[in-house]
């Protein structure tokens, strides 16, 4: 083109200035990682047409919009597994947390799906390195509970969905948003006991015999499946400190009951933090003084006065519950890896994913 140049080609660009952004944007998201509160890793696998894809995603422990409700979600790696197992599951966010140089002691939380690979990945490998972290599986799974697990292949299994809806609408309601939206820690339990209850109540209105079975099985299974310390398989290992963390809610703790032993036992970072301890008990002194609609932004407004508890608070607070953003991320994946885009090389495919979906 006259007075401006020759505009590089595609492969020229691919092969000269893809390297180069991507460095930049690693660089930059380095960066952003050592001035964060905390961080949760999200981690989950789904299987392209070209092999097993595992994305990595980074959730600070901050607000992206402090009006809304938004998390800042990063895309930390795309990985393509040879093979789907724990090693090579660990080994894989091992690298990422070092190529990004996570500071293992700003991890939060480990989200990932009930898979037996995933728990093992964080028990043998990510638990030993995250002593300030704890594990959560995915609660948008409940809806397996409620879908009836045992009746997976029986034509039944639409009826009871159906009963479902009609019977205990507050269930299916609050399955959908915790499939959908971004759900703050201090309210999961409060959600689960409020489920149980629809559930109990709905069977005791329900005329029909397999209607009222259904609402009690799915009342036992979440039962089963936020009990603390329980050795279900399919149970939530962050029960205990979701539990806890209401404690962070000055609109709540004013009427629990929660031990600090508990507490203290069941969130890490008050593990051998006597300061923080110290200004927790202060602040149930004081706490009943204190009005809340911004629970973030109210924690906010205390740093100044229990600069500790403050950033424990907000790092809890903050802890993703699902894995909505990683299955939002399979879905940009797929717009990378058009049919008609087959040809980009294994080695670009991670660059180009992480570039899209960041925004870049």
């Amino acid at each position: 083109m006259k007075n401006v140049g020759i505009i590089p080609s595609s492969s020229h660009l691919r092969q000269f200035y893809l390297s180069r952004v991507f460095e930049n944007h690693v660089t930059e998201i380095k960066e952003k990682l050592k001035t964060c509160n905390g961080i949760s890793i999200v981690t989950d696998k789904t299987t392209d047409a070209e092999d097993r894809v595992l994305n990595i995603l980074g959730v600070l422990s901050e607000l992206e919009c402090e009006r809304e409700l938004k998390l800042n979600v990063l895309l930390l790696d795309c990985v393509v597994l040879e093979t789907v197992n724990f090693k090579a599951v660990s080994q894989a966010i091992r690298e990422t947390l070092d190529k990004f140089e996570v500071p293992f002691d700003r991890i939060t939380a480990v989200v990932t799906d009930n898979a037996t690979y995933m728990k093992k990945a964080w028990e043998q490998s990510t638990k030993p390195l995250s002593l300030n972290a704890v594990h959560v599986t995915c609660v948008a799974h409940l809806l397996n509970l409620v879908d009836a697990i045992e009746l997976r292949q029986s034509p039944e299994v639409l009826e009871e969905l159906n009963i479902l809806q009609k019977y205990a609408p507050a269930i299916m309601d609050t399955l959908t948003k915790y499939k959908e939206s971004v759900i703050c820690s201090h309210v999961v339990s409060n959600d689960m006991r409020d489920l149980i209850m629809w559930a109990k109540s709905s069977a005791d209105e329900c005329e029909h015999a397999m209607g009222r079975e259904v609402l009690l099985n799915s009342a036992e299974k979440i039962e089963t499946y936020m009990r603390c310390n329980s050795n279900a398989r399919f149970c939530q290992p962050a029960a205990a400190f979701f539990n806890a963390c209401r404690v962070f809610d000055p609109n709540q703790v004013k009427y629990l009951i929660i031990p600090e032993k508990e507490v203290f036992e069941a969130i890490p970072l008050f593990e051998d933090n006597s300061v923080a301890q110290r200004e927790y008990r202060a602040y149930l002194e004081t706490v009943y003084e204190m009005q809340c609609e911004n629970v973030y932004q109210f924690w906010r407004t205390l740093e100044t006065r229990f600069p500790t508890l403050a950033v424990i608070a907000i790092r809890c607070l903050m802890v993703p519950v699902n894995s909505v953003d990683a299955e939002r991320s399979f879905s940009a994946y797929k717009n990378v890896l058009r049919d008609d885009r087959r040809t980009i090389k294994a080695s670009n495919l991670s660059m180009y994913n992480v570039l899209c979906q960041n925004k870049l």
